[in-house]
């Protein structure tokens, strides 16, 4: 999606399906990816709060690549965990750093590409 120039846009886990006995996770309902970057000309973008970054609530702001950096280091943190408090972490320290970088509050502190997010990704488990 990141190579076709798309960002996505109401990305949350109702769009994973993890196949337990193949141990793979699917992919569905991605009718929410635009092509971008864009600018938000509304109060904020549709989808679950929990995975949103904080410039998909603020109108005028860039939703770019970063964005779903943004949305994939919240998906890959409440996979492993309960919440935001390591209570029930279930991942190494290198994923929680690698998590802590992709969903910094600031776009230009997180990786720069879905592509960096995944190498860092294997780098740390």
């Amino acid at each position: 999606m990141e190579q076709a120039g798309l960002v996505a846009v109401d990305l949350y886990d109702g769009c994973m399906l993890y196949d337990f006995e193949n141990h793979r996770m699917m992919l569905c309902d991605l009718d929410e990816y635009r092509p971008g970057p864009f600018t938000l000309e509304t109060e904020r973008l549709p989808g679950s709060s929990r995975y949103m970054a904080p410039e998909e609530f603020v109108r005028g702001s860039v939703i770019g690549i970063r964005t779903t950096v943004f949305t994939l280091g919240r998906a890959l943190r409440l996979l492993l965990d309960a919440g935001d408090e390591e209570k029930q972490w279930r991942g190494t320290s290198g994923q929680l750093t690698v998590i802590k970088k992709a969903t910094a509050a600031a776009p230009e502190c997180r990786f720069h590409s879905v592509h960096s997010l995944v190498d860092a990704w294997h780098a740390a488990t």
